[in-house]
């Protein structure tokens, strides 16, 4: 009995979940909207009724779970059929719209989609529905006296997106949400007032609810704007909505909300990390030392990082518009725009107002033109700020209107654009971006130089062509054929080498087969390296097929002038490398990466010697040899020499820095050891960071064994004691301690960028061996992957990072700690006076932390006779600097030969 009473019982369960027919469906249907209808007239004042509100709630709640419940079901769809024949939306958006309660709106804008979705009865065709619904949508998020909440907010403008897609679907259902009342009437030409358009709601208020929202951050601006985008695509499907956007207020709103989001960005900016969250990179050095300007907010703050989010959101939506949109017109008004009322306007006048002085405002212009480059691909937006900033020659070269009133629109705006008085017009001229770039960079403030230094590289990976000519100065070159020779790449990569090497006594090999990898990845994502590679793998007729961007000029080959100003400063500032901000230095050597990336850019003079000052043994310049292809072959391997005042200007900067090293490590005979205890120190935060993200194994890592010098000849030596004994043990056991619960991995020994290098002895740097295309240093040579370079640890130790900042007492985190304070021992914190004096002068090069001082002081003559005043920094300062300096010697010789094998750039006979 019990079996055939559960058995009944699910009979009966069963049908009772078995879907009504459509009869039954609308029957439930119109007693749950009369249910409404009572309540309502039963209530004067629903919001004062808060059981009233509840029922009509719940009753809009159940109609829309009815309507999706019918979209699911087969034929005959009677209650849609009766929804719209009763127009049962217009007493809802009526009822929700009066009422001033969001929980109705919310519900009522849920019966909206649920009617669109179903994609029956035509409801998008209907005028009638399109004109309730924007009604009340006008009246809920448009209107001055009520304000929904952004979820409800979020749902109203997920409903708009979702019509502005059937509308980019179905073009045909445009004229039932867009419909031009007024005609464009002829305007004065020379009205100023023209400019901002015609405001014409009631034509297409979808559009307007869409334009209002695209300011908002999260979702509310997401579907905002690809709405908006949609609308836009449609403009080439219809030339009365072309006309309607050109002469409407549509394109003057989306440049001033730009502006209005621009604006909304702080005028300070400090780039400074928090002390308590600082890479490991910038703790061991003076970095602490400097002070944030006063009222400037910082760039890792989470309102800047939000502001900057939504404005950049916003320029990429702009980009996205130009790109989709396929209307001449509407571009070429937008792009006018754009080019007056936000760059002339608002982004150049900041340009021209910063200044260095006040502590923030050039950081803050620098960074935002940085953000702003970095995130525009477009190729008229580019050339447009690119163009205009840096003062070129020629105008822009803009979409030409073709209807006479975007002609007028045009010529409304450059009238808008011209002062009354001549000299209150804002030139870029008078002061371009080259003029704010080449001063920051001499700034004496680090935070300045970053931010210049980063702006140039990007505006030199991405955008070359406009740096020629006006950032840097160059000749061009009309050579087809590589004159450097293959045996003169290997004497300049021995040279380079040696430098390296000699900078600190370690093996440099597998680090060097990770920066040849690098240098691969960096060569072929260069933009103009990309040009070249197609160029070279093509025929004439495919290379004419290729698309001219709109750009100055034309990509040409050409060289860096002796007298550029720019690259002038870039040495001046590397010959200072050891005392300079570590971060600034990050910054100088990836600038000047980028500039040896360029595969337009020539070698020679600045990084590579000239073919023209090669000079040749007898043996080599004369081979004995009657086979002349053998004899050009020789030659062409044969290793030249050059003159010093014949050398790379790069080559001399770098032996300049070696023989200052050269001075302080005769002066500190353990500095080799405190160097090789720097790397460590890097390649053990980076293996216990590792650890605690769980990315990787900690690695095995084989500590060098120092000894503590007995004895040292010099005085200065005898005063002071610079073992660095204890640290060393002390990062034995934290290393002990990191890789005890850790799976080793392959043997890494101290290298400058812990990057996994191998414990050789490193050849002297007179060795004979030559290092280039083809031998044991080749660029197709496998090696491990290493851990991060100098420059990759301070992008990627971002706040919030394991192992930087907000260190905790347990763990690995209480192990990066002691990490720091081991290697941070009182000895390193000596301050050491630069130009290094010799002999017995030499006690004066080093300062005990009292005493230090502010890196100014006596001038003195350096080895060209030229005046260098006196700097200082701490010990621990400068071993960092070193660590960096030696990894962008490799960088440098591992882009030469990358470039000489990828771009067939020397000659083999």
């Amino acid at each position: 009995m019990e079996f055939f009473s559960r058995l009944i019982g699910a009979s009966k369960a069963q049908s009772r979940q078995t879907p009504p027919n459509p009869q039954q469906r609308l029957a439930r249907f119109k007693r749950v909207y009369d249910q409404i209808l009572y309540t309502c007239q039963k209530t004067k004042h629903l919001d004062t009724d808060p059981a009233a509100t509840e029922t009509v709630r719940t009753s809009l709640a159940r109609l829309t779970t009815i309507l999706h419940d019918e979209s699911r079901s087969p034929a005959p769809h009677l209650c849609l059929q009766f929804s719209s024949s009763s127009q049962l939306y217009a007493t809802i958006s009526r009822l929700a719209a009066t009422t001033y309660n969001e929980s109705l709106v919310r519900e009522a804008v849920a019966v909206f989609g649920a009617l669109i979705d179903s994609e029956e009865e035509e409801f998008l065709t209907n005028p009638r529905f399109a004109q309730s619904l924007m009604g009340f949508i006008d009246r809920v998020s448009g209107g001055q006296t009520f304000f929904v909440g952004e979820d409800t907010e979020g749902e109203i403008v997920e409903l708009l997106f979702g019509i502005a897609a059937k509308i980019r679907l179905q073009p045909e259902i445009l004229p039932v949400w867009f419909r031009a009342r007024t005609k464009p009437t002829p305007q004065s030409a020379d009205a100023k007032g023209d400019f901002a358009g015609v405001t014409q709601k009631e034509d297409f208020p979808l559009c307007y609810q869409l334009i209002d929202h695209v300011h908002h951050e999260g979702r509310i601006g997401d579907f905002s704007r690809t709405g908006l985008l949609y609308v836009f695509e449609s403009a080439s499907k219809s030339q009365e909505l072309e006309a309607w956007i050109v002469e409407s207020d549509l394109p003057t709103l989306m440049a001033t909300g730009l502006g209005a989001l621009y604006s909304q960005l702080s005028r300070k900016l400090s780039i400074l990390h928090p002390a308590a969250e600082l890479p490991i990179i910038l703790t061991l050095s003076d970095y602490a030392e400097l002070q944030e300007p006063l009222e400037a907010e910082s760039i890792f703050s989470a309102k800047l990082e939000e502001h900057m989010h939504t404005f950049l959101s916003y320029l990429t939506f702009w980009q996205d518009v130009l790109e989709h949109c396929n209307s001449l017109d509407v571009r070429a008004t937008l792009i006018d725009h754009f080019q007056v009322l936000f760059l002339q306007q608002l982004l150049y006048p900041s340009l021209l107002e910063s200044s260095d002085v006040d502590g923030g405002s050039s950081v803050a212009v620098l960074t935002y033109l940085r953000r702003i480059l970095d995130a525009l691909d477009h190729p008229e937006l580019v050339h447009m700020i690119l163009q205009y900033l840096l003062a070129m020659p020629g105008g822009a070269r803009s979409v030409t209107p073709h209807s006479p009133v975007a002609a007028k629109r045009r010529v409304s705006l450059m009238l808008l654009a011209q002062a009354k008085d001549d000299a209150d017009q804002l030139n870029p001229s008078l002061f371009s971006l080259v003029d704010l770039i080449l001063s920051s960079v001499q700034s004496n403030n680090p935070q300045t130089v970053v931010a210049a230094l980063k702006l140039v590289t990007v505006i030199v990976s991405k955008n070359h062509n406009y740096a020629i000519g006006s950032l840097m100065r160059v000749a061009l070159s009309n050579v087809k054929e590589p004159q450097r020779t293959h045996g003169a790449l290997n004497a300049e990569i021995e040279a380079y080498m040696a430098v390296a090497e000699d900078l600190s006594s370690d093996n440099l090999d597998e680090s060097y087969d990770t920066h040849l990898k690098d240098a691969l990845k960096i060569l072929e994502s260069h933009t103009c390296s990309a040009e070249t590679l197609i160029l070279n793998g093509t025929s004439p007729a495919q290379r004419r097929a290729v698309p001219d961007v709109i750009c100055i000029r034309p990509a040409q080959a050409h060289f860096l002038a002796k007298d550029d100003t720019f690259f002038n400063h870039l040495m001046s500032m590397l010959r200072t490398f050891f005392t300079n901000n570590v971060e600034a230095n990050l910054g100088l050597t990836e600038t000047l990466v980028t500039l040896s990336s360029c595969s337009l850019l020539g070698l020679e003079g600045w990084l590579a010697a000239e073919p023209s000052k090669y000079q040749y043994s007898d043996s080599d310049a004369a081979p004995t040899t009657a086979d002349e292809n053998l004899r050009n072959l020789l030659i062409a391997r044969a290793a030249p020499s050059w003159s010093p005042e014949h050398a790379p200007i790069l080559l001399t900067t770098l032996r300049y820095l070696q023989s200052e090293l050269a001075m302080l490590k005769a002066e500190i005979p353990s500095l080799d050891q405190l160097i090789a205890l720097r790397k460590q120190v890097f390649q053990v935060h980076d293996s216990i960071s590792a650890a605690a993200e769980n990315k990787t194994s900690t690695p095995t890592i084989m500590l060098a064994q120092h000894q503590t010098p007995a004895s040292s000849s010099t005085a200065f030596d005898k005063a002071v004691d610079w073992s660095p004994q204890k640290p060393t043990e002390v990062l034995k056991r934290l290393l002990a301690e990191a890789t005890s619960s850790s799976t080793p991995s392959r043997s890494a020994s101290p290298g400058g960028s812990g990057r996994g290098r191998s414990m050789m002895g490193s050849p002297t740097p007179g060795s004979s061996s030559r290092v280039g295309v083809g031998d044991r240093r080749s660029w197709q040579s496998t090696g491990g992957p290493g851990t991060p370079s100098p420059r990759e640890r301070s992008r990627s130790q971002r706040p919030g990072a394991a192992g930087v900042g907000r260190p905790k007492k347990e763990g690995r985190d209480a192990l990066l700690e002691d990490v720091v304070k081991a290697a941070d021992a009182e000895v390193l914190r000596r301050r050491i006076k630069f130009p290094i004096k010799r002999g017995g002068d030499a006690e004066a090069g080093a300062e005990r932390e009292d005493g230090g001082g502010d890196g100014k002081g006596k001038e003195e003559k350096n080895g060209k006779g030229e005046s260098e005043p006196e700097r200082d920094a701490s010990l621990s300062h400068i071993l960092t600097n070193v660590v960096i300096l030696q990894e962008f010697v490799l960088e440098i010789v591992a882009v030469m030969q990358v470039r000489a094998s990828l771009f067939g750039e020397v000659k083999f006979a």
